[in-house]
């Protein structure tokens, strides 16, 4: 079982319609099953997410980012797959370096470094991965990076909520891109989410607003009608998610706020 996290780099990768309002932050999630299909033959999965992103729009974003889960199969077995990254993108949307590692029960299974570069953020890109140097690839001109596909999506939930397809490249799946389907709803009054009013972890929150989001991902080659898998959340104005839920289609996990802590905002200069 391959966990591939993209939408998690786009979830925390900006946190308003301006970059400027970017509000670094570390945050832990408690994971647990929401659903299994019976194809799935899961018990039980548990486990945490953590992250922290930190930059300005001035030098680039880095996120950090770390999920740790046990699946228990019906059978009896257990499996903990631990996945983690480092994501860092410019201001210009023109450089992207991704790094990562994913371990099953203790075992690294993946393990890549990517470099993506391109002369403007709507050109062509060339990407190369470490693990096959001798193999570099294009992105697709167009192709939004994790944290021009937030801007996008904020921008869309300052006016009043809608549809939004793009497509998106952020290096977590090796050379795939992925079209994302993103549907943003109305906002969410500061208060009003009764889910994180009644969390202690949230109160920092307290005075924000929200957008509810659900982001599908598909992808580019064929005509596939169902997602690889979605992801859905309500995603705050200073970029703090709640409420998320990680659809891998057979199965799907639950992430509740466990834990928030606000980091010092780096201004431009």
């Amino acid at each position: 079982m391959k966990i591939v996290l993209p939408f998690l780099s786009l979830l925390f990768s900006a946190g308003g319609a301006d970059a400027a309002t970017v509000a670094p932050h570390r945050a832990i999630y408690d994971l647990s099953l929401l659903r299994a299909n019976e194809s799935a033959s899961l018990r039980s999965a548990t486990g945490k997410l953590a992250f922290e992103i930190d930059g300005s729009s001035c030098d680039g974003f880095t996120v950090n980012f770390r999920m740790a889960t046990k699946y228990r199969q019906d059978d009896g077995s257990v499996s903990v797959i631990d996945s983690l990254s480092t994501t860092y993108e410019n201001g210009a949307a023109t450089e992207l370096r991704h790094q990562s590692k994913q371990s099953v029960n203790g075992t690294v299974r993946d393990s890549d470094r990517i470099k993506l570069t391109r002369p403007t953020a709507d050109a062509e890109a060339t990407v190369e991965l470490k693990s096959k140097p001798d193999e570099p690839f294009t992105v697709p001109a167009g192709a939004a990076l994790p944290m021009q596909h937030q801007m996008k999506l904020m921008a869309l939930g300052g006016a009043g909520g809608g549809r939004d397809s793009s497509i998106v490249f952020d290096g977590s799946d090796g050379a795939k891109p992925f079209r994302a389907i993103s549907f943003v709803g109305r906002q969410k009054p500061a208060g009003s989410i009764a889910r994180d009013a009644e969390n202690p972890a949230a109160r920092p929150l307290k005075g924000n607003v929200a957008w509810p989001m659900t982001v599908s991902y598909f992808a580019l080659d064929g005509n596939a009608e169902t997602p690889e898998y979605q992801v859905s959340f309500d995603m705050y104005d200073n970029g703090v998610v709640t409420g998320l839920v990680l659809d891998y289609g057979d199965f799907a996990l639950s992430g509740k706020l466990a834990d928030l802590k606000m980091l010092d905002t780096q201004g431009c200069n």
